[in-house]
């Protein structure tokens, strides 16, 4: 019995823009690592579960997801950017080793976000257009 391989297009349904660290000199002379757009792909974002517990006497909201897209070089390092989300991946799954698509598990921390490179850039949104 043979496996099919790939995915349903009609599942990635998301459009996710990778996001990778790049170090950036300031107007001192200082380097310091922010992220930088790096791929547009399109994806499936599924909740996995979520928690809320006690850090440093504050509570703290977690989602996990599992985001599913094309196989692309993603390392555990990038940052998953959804609309105003962030997503850091905690592991990177290859099914059957097909190098065909990847599963991304990915944590939400809803109390902690990352700087982000300002661009001068307007970002295309298929939603917005007439």
């Amino acid at each position: 019995m043979s496996m099919q391989k790939g995915i349903n297009p009609g599942r990635l349904k998301h459009k996710i823009r990778i996001m990778r660290y790049t170090s950036v000199e300031d107007e001192l002379g200082n380097n310091h690592d922010v992220l930088a757009p790096y791929k547009t792909v399109w994806a499936e974002i599924r909740p996995i579960r979520g928690k809320e517990f006690l850090e440093y006497y504050k509570n703290t909201n977690e989602m996990t997801y599992k985001v599913t897209i094309r196989y692309t070089d993603v390392t555990e390092k990038d940052v998953i950017k959804y609309k105003d989300r962030q997503l850091q991946i905690r592991a990177i799954v290859n099914p059957l080793e097909e190098d065909y698509y990847l599963e991304l598990m990915c944590v939400e921390n809803k109390d902690h976000s990352v700087e982000e490179e300002e661009s001068g850039q307007q970002e295309d949104d298929p939603q917005d257009e007439p």
